[in-house]
């Protein structure tokens, strides 16, 4: 791999896997940061489809942050995010789907619950590495597309909010139980299962490493958000991922 690039949003749990995943294999790249909205003109002519994140290797285009992963172990093996055993392989891959299709959908939802309600937060956060004029612009135009941006993290329907903040808790329950006897999702060693979760859950809890360490001073709506879910065990075992498997 000569020109690896990876088009990004900043802070986004899904982006946060395709990062992981680069920094774990040790593979040099360069980040191109979107702005949420403007960024879907380029993406659909980059890669066919608007969602980040998206990954260029010499020429080549891969999205989604799944088939990032898949990529980047067919392509630089070691070291390792599948387990080398097939049926803890299947089960690693298992887990990564479901959490992919319902854990990641839901910690967004439950994240923007709190962040369209706080305009000026979100777009510093997410404009954190654009230019000071497009910077400017995204600040201006937010209360135009804040509407757009509730519908598309489905946050207009109160039910659908409430159904993700179950879909957390149960979650954070299942994966305290699966954890207990090892400190892994899949037997005893770190995997794509114990990378997927960390980040999927990165939303709820304030976190230093510096991808994802969200910009100070913290508004008290989402520090109220942090609380709800701090006690839990499974908000230490995501901090202690980061800490021995974060580069």
């Amino acid at each position: 791999m000569t020109e690896v690039v990876l088009h990004q949003f900043v802070y986004s749990h899904f982006n946060e896997k395709a990062r992981w995943a680069l920094a774990f294999k040790n593979i040099p790249h360069q980040r191109r940061s979107h702005l949420p909205g403007p960024h879907m003109i380029e993406l659909k002519r980059l890669s066919g489809q608007t969602q980040t994140p998206v990954l260029t290797v010499d020429g080549e285009v891969i999205a989604g942050s799944a088939a990032i992963i898949d990529f980047l172990e067919a392509n630089h093996p070691e070291p390792a995010l599948y387990p080398k055993d097939p049926s803890r392989r299947e089960e690693a891959l298992s887990i990564q789907r479901t959490f992919d299709a319902e854990v990641g959908p839901a910690t967004r939802t439950a994240l923007f619950s709190v962040l369209v309600n706080e305009g000026g937060y979100l777009t510093r956060m997410f404009a954190r590495d654009a230019n000071p004029v497009s910077s400017l612009l995204y600040r201006v135009t937010f209360p135009l597309a804040r509407g757009l941006i509730a519908r598309a993290n489905g946050v207009t329907d109160p039910d659908n909010v409430t159904r993700a903040f179950e879909t957390t808790r149960r979650t954070l329950d299942q994966v305290a139980e699966q954890t207990r006897e090892t400190g892994y999702l899949c037997g005893a060693e770190f995997s794509v299962a114990d990378l997927t979760e960390a980040a999927l859950l990165a939303p709820l809890l304030a976190l230093n490493h510096p991808d994802m360490a969200r910009p100070r001073p913290v508004p008290k709506s989402l520090q109220t958000l942090y609380q709800r879910w701090d006690g839990h065990p499974v908000m230490d075992w995501v901090r202690r991922q980061y800490e021995l498997h974060r580069p």
